[in-house]
């Protein structure tokens, strides 16, 4: 079996080899396709498979009359190219959980020293959200999205805002494809992040990490994970 790389594999390696030499940023733009073909020493119909490959993995984006720009780093492909295998299988939406467990739980002390009393007011205000419909029997997606995006963005780290936003969205479409949630099983929920801004309001660290922990488990449950006293 030949382990020659295909012409477009070849094209695509070139071009995000080209990105990174020259330095290029958000919003940049690449060359015309002649000149970019030519400087690479690549065809051009190698050149256009290649740059089509990279758009839909979010490496550059077309704009229809001016050209081909890099694009801004994002996970969006990654979410919309989960396999459905892993996306079905019920062992890897623990493990997700579990990941998202860790990397959220590391960075709760530092929300705790950091956080300004609007964002603590934001998060109790959704959590009052969430248990209001949970108590309708209605879910809440967004106020869940965005107590976690609340949470984490007073450390100013985009990066990690980006990553945690990630898992989040991973793992509710993935546990889209179970049974839904019960009314009792919303309740516990809303009243696991009630219980998290309780502690971040008594500035309990210790608290507020068991709060934390208690979530998880929670959501572990529901998963039909027996919890094990720490989530992470």
């Amino acid at each position: 079996m030949s382990n020659r790389v295909p012409a477009y594999r070849q094209a695509q390696i070139e071009i995000k080899k080209f990105i990174e030499d020259r330095k290029l940023r958000f919003g940049d733009s690449l060359p015309p396709e002649g000149v970019l073909a030519q400087e690479l020493g690549i065809s051009r119909p190698s050149l256009r498979e290649a740059m089509k490959s990279l758009e839909s993995l979010g490496v550059v984006e077309s704009r229809h009359g001016e050209g081909i720009y890099v694009k801004a780093f994002s996970f969006d492909s990654i979410i919309e190219n989960l396999p459905y295998a892993f996306v079905a299988d019920g062992r890897s939406i623990r493990d997700l959980l579990q990941v998202r467990a860790a990397i959220e739980l590391g960075s709760v002390p530092a929300v705790l020293q950091q956080i300004p009393p609007e964002d603590v007011q934001a998060l109790r205000e959704l959590a009052n959200a969430m248990l209001k419909k949970a108590k309708a029997g209605e879910e809440y997606e967004e106020e869940d999205r965005q107590f976690h995006a609340t949470m984490y963005r007073c450390l100013g780290n985009t990066f990690l805002s980006k990553l945690t936003d990630m898992f989040w969205r991973v793992f509710h479409r993935m546990d889209q494809t179970g049974e839904p949630p019960t009314r009792k099983m919303l309740e516990a929920s809303a009243r696991d992040h009630a219980g998290i801004v309780k502690m971040i309001e008594a500035k309990d660290l210790q608290g507020l990490m068991s709060a934390y922990e208690k979530h998880f488990n929670t959501l572990l449950g529901r998963l039909g994970a027996a919890p094990q006293g720490k989530a992470a």
